[in-house]
C-alpha cells in the first residue's frame, strides 16, 4: 500500500506504474491509457523521492532502498523520452538521496541514476565526433578518436583515461595558471588535488564546475580556447566516474614550468634495517620536515609545486626539479635552501627561524648515507612515519598515555559536535558515542577478542601492541562515513563497516557499533572487533595497510570460525575475486581497503598455514625486521609470489580463471 495524502493506493502485481499513475491523476496529470504501463510523470517521481524521504526520516533503511529503486525505475523512463523540465531538478534530489543511503549504511551498489539525454558536442560538418547514447543518454562510447595510452591501467580500458586524455587536456589550457601557479588562489598539482578542488562532481559532467567555466567562456583566460571535442571529452570522462587510470593519484602531473630533463631522484621501495651510526629518517629527518614544511608543502596547492606529505612527493620533486640529489647532500636544493646558500629565491623555512646547523648537517648526513628509509613506506604521510619513530623511542607505559589523550583529537575531528564515551580496559581504549551500558558490553567483548587475538599471533605476555590500541566505535552508519571523510580523507568504500588505521600517535580500529543481543550476534561481533584489533596489531609494527586487513580478516577467521558474519566473508571473497579484473592488485597495495580485507583476508586465511606464519611474520617484525624480508622468510616468497600460487590454487578448484 502506498499512502499519500490519505489515499491508499494498492500495489497490483503487473501493473508496475498503476500507483505511480493514480497519484499522477491525483496530481492533474491527465489519462492513463489501457492495456499497457502509462508512462511516468515528473509529479509521480516526485512523489517516490517523498517516500524515500520519509522512509529516511523514519528510521526504515530498507524500504527507502526498495522505494529508491522504484524511484529510479521510473525517472529513467521519464528521462528515456522528451525529458520535462522537472527532470534535472528530479535527479540532483536522487543523486542526493543517494548519497544519505549509503551514509545510512544501505548497500546503493547497483543503483545507477540516469543522465539527461545531450545533443553531442561537435562543430558543424563533422560527423565523426558523434557520441553514441542508449536509453536514458547513458555514454556508450567515446568522444574521443584518439587511441588509449598503451601504458594506461586496465581500469579505464572501456572508458576515458585521465592520463593519456584528459590530464593533457587539463595541462595545454590550465598548467600554466593553475598547475605551475596558483592564479585566483587556485591550484591543482596530481589527479587527487584536483578532485580535492570539487571542480569535478562524479558522474553529473554537465553540472561539475569544470565544465561549467568552460561552457560559459569564463576559462581558459588568455586566448586558447577548449574545443568542442575537448569539452565532450571531460563530460564523458566525469560521467563515466572520473576514474584515475594511473599508478599514483598523488604524482605531480608533468608540470609546464619545471625544468626539461630534470634529473628524478630514486623513492626507496620499502624499509631497511639501520647500521650503527645510520641517521633515522622516522625519528631524526621526518619530525622536523613535519614541523618546519607543513603548510607551504602540502597536498593542496603546495608552494612550488613541491609536496613534501610523503618521502616519495618530497623526492618527486616540484616546479625547480628533484630538491635531493642522491649521495650528495651538499649539492641537494633542499640542504642548501635551509643553509640559505647558493640559490634563487628566499631561504626555508619561510617565515620562520633558520634550523640550528646541527639539524642541517644530520639532514645532509641522511641524503649521504643513501636516503634511508627506516620505518613505513615512502608513500606512508610523514606525520606517521614521524610518530612512528617518536613511539619506537618511548616505553610502552609512556606511549599507552600519550597515544589515548591524543585518541580524543581524532574523535573531535571525526564529530566535532559529539562528546564520546570512553573506557579503558588494560591496553585498550574504547571511545563512542554509544550509552554507557552500550560500550561497557562491547569493552567485555573487546576484551576477550584481544586475549584471542594475542593467542592467535602468539605474542605470550607482551602487549599486543606497544602503546595500546584505541577501538572506535560509532552508534550509526553515517557518523562512521564522517569518521571517513574528516580523518581519513576519503568517502568511506561501500560495503565496508570496519577499518584500522594509524593517525600521528595513535593506532586504532574504527567500526560501525555491532549489534550483541544474541549469542549468534555476539560472534559476529566478537569476529569484527577481532579483525580491528589484529590489523591494527600488525600496522603498529608498520606492515604496509593490504597486509593489515588481510591478517586482520585472517585472525578473525581464526578466532570466530563458524560465526555467520565469517561464513559470510568467505562468501563475498569467492564473489568478489570471480569480478576482479587483476586480482593481484591486492598485494601491490592498489586494489582499495574492501578488497584488501575480503579478498585479502581469504588469501592471508589459507597461507598462514593455521596461523603459524601470521605468528612467525610478527616475531620478525617485532625484532624490527623490514616488512618484505619478514613476508619472505615467513611465507617462503615474496607477497606476489604467494599470492599468485593461491590464485592458481583458487582457479583450479573452479575450473577457471577466479578473476577477468
Amino acid at each position: 500500500m502506498i499512502d499519500r495524502g490519505g489515499v491508499s493506493v494498492p500495489h497490483v502485481p503487473g501493473s508496475r506504474w498503476l500507483p505511480v499513475m493514480l497519484v499522477a491523476l491525483l496530481a492533474g496529470s491527465g489519462e492513463t491509457g489501457r492495456g499497457q504501463d502509462p508512462p511516468p510523470t515528473a509529479a509521480a517521481v516526485k512523489v517516490f523521492l517523498d517516500g524515500v524521504r520519509e522512509d529516511l526520516d523514519a528510521d526504515r533503511p530498507q524500504a527507502a532502498r526498495d522505494r529508491f529503486v522504484t524511484a529510479v525505475d521510473a525517472l529513467t523512463e521519464l528521462v528515456g523520452g522528451e525529458p520535462p523540465a522537472a527532470a534535472r531538478g528530479l535527479l540532483d534530489r536522487a543523486r542526493g538521496l543517494r548519497d544519505d543511503l549509503e551514509l545510512q549504511g544501505v548497500d546503493v551498489d547497483g543503483i545507477e541514476l540516469p543522465s539527461l539525454p545531450r545533443a553531442a558536442a561537435k562543430p558543424k560538418g563533422d560527423s565523426t565526433a558523434k557520441s553514441a547514447r542508449g536509453p536514458a543518454g547513458t555514454v556508450r562510447k567515446r568522444v574521443s578518436g584518439r587511441p588509449a595510452n598503451p601504458g594506461a591501467k586496465d581500469a579505464a580500458a572501456k572508458g576515458v583515461s585521465f592520463v593519456a586524455e584528459v590530464a593533457p587536456i587539463l595541462l595545454r589550457h590550465c598548467g600554466g595558471c593553475h598547475v605551475a601557479g596558483r592564479r585566483g588562489e587556485f591550484q591543482f598539482t596530481s589527479f587527487d588535488t584536483l578532485m580535492k578542488t570539487g571542480m569535478v562532481q562524479k558522474g553529473a559532467g554537465a553540472d561539475s564546475r569544470l565544465v561549467e567555466v568552460i561552457r560559459t567562456g569564463d576559462m581558459p583566460r588568455g586566448g586558447g580556447k577548449v574545443s568542442p571535442e575537448e569539452c565532450a571529452l571531460l563530460v564523458t570522462w566525469i560521467n563515466e566516474g572520473a576514474m584515475f587510470d594511473g599508478a599514483d593519484p598523488l604524482v605531480a602531473l608533468q608540470n609546464p614550468a619545471a625544468p626539461v630533463g630534470a634529473a628524478t631522484t630514486p623513492v626507496p621501495t620499502g624499509a631497511v634495517k639501520l647500521e650503527p651510526g645510520d641517521v633515522s629518517f622516522a625519528f631524526d629527518v621526518a619530525p622536523v620536515l613535519v614541523k618546519q614544511c607543513s603548510g607551504c608543502h602540502d597536498a593542496m596547492q603546495p608552494d612550488g609545486n613541491l609536496s613534501m606529505v610523503t618521502l616519495e612527493s618530497l623526492l618527486r620533486g616540484g616546479a625547480n626539479g628533484a630538491p635531493i640529489v642522491a649521495g650528495e647532500g651538499v649539492a641537494s636544493l633542499l640542504v642548501r635552501k635551509l643553509k640559505g646558500r647558493d640559490i634563487e629565491g628566499q631561504p626555508m623555512p619561510l617565515g620562520k627561524p633558520p634550523l640550528s646547523a646541527e639539524v642541517i648537517a644530520t639532514i645532509e648526513k641522511w641524503i649521504d648515507q643513501g636516503m634511508k628509509l627506516d620505518l613505513l613506506t615512502a608513500q606512508t604521510p610523514l606525520t606517521t612515519v614521524a610518530a612512528a619513530g617518536r613511539a619506537r623511542s618511548l616505553s610502552h607505559a609512556d606511549l599507552l598515555t600519550a597515544r589515548f589523550e591524543a585518541a580524543d583529537g581524532i574523535w573531535r575531528r571525526a564529530i566535532a559536535d559529539e562528546e564520546p564515551t570512553r573506557l579503558t580496559r588494560g591496553d585498550l581504549r574504547l571511545v563512542g558515542n554509544l550509552p554507557e551500558a552500550s560500550l561497557e558490553n562491547l569493552a567485555d567483548l573487546a576484551e576477550k577478542a584481544m586475549e584471542d587475538v594475542a593467542e592467535t599471533l602468539g605474542t605470550g605476555g607482551s602487549p599486543l601492541a606497544k602503546g595500546g590500541i584505541v577501538l572506535m566505535v560509532f552508534d550509526k552508519p553515517y557518523d562512521y562515513s564522517d569518521f571517513w571523510i574528516n580523518v581519513i580523507g576519503d568517502e568511506r568504500p561501500k560495503g565496508l563497516f570496519g577499518k584500522a588505521g594509524v593517525n600521528g600517535d595513535v593506532v586504532y580500529g574504527a567500526l560501525i557499533a555491532p549489534v550483541v543481543d544474541s549469542a549468534a550476534a555476539r560472534a559476529d561481533a566478537t569476529a569484527a572487533i577481532a579483525a580491528e584489533l589484529a590489523a591494527a596489531a600488525f600496522l603498529a609494527r608498520g606492515t604496509p595497510d593490504w597486509f593489515a586487513a588481510s591478517a586482520g580478516r585472517a585472525v578473525a577467521m581464526k578466532v570466530e570460525p563458524k560465526s555467520a558474519l565469517v561464513k559470510a566473508w568467505r562468501g563475498q571473497a569467492s564473489e568478489r575475486l570471480q569480478r576482479m579484473r587483476r586480482p593481484a592488485a591486492v598485494v601491490d597495495g592498489t586494489a582499495g581497503p574492501a578488497d584488501d580485507a575480503l579478498v585479502g583476508g581469504a588469501f592471508l586465511s589459507a597461507a598462514s598455514g593455521g596461523g603459524s606464519r601470521l605468528k612467525a611474520i610478527l616475531g620478525q617484525l617485532e625484532a624490527e625486521v623490514p616488512f618484505e624480508e619478514a613476508f619472505e622468510t615467513s611465507f617462503q616468497g615474496t607477497p606476489t609470489a604467494v599470492f599468485e600460487g593461491w590464485l592458481a590454487r583458487e582457479s583450479k578448484k573452479r575450473g577457471g580463471s577466479p578473476g577477468r
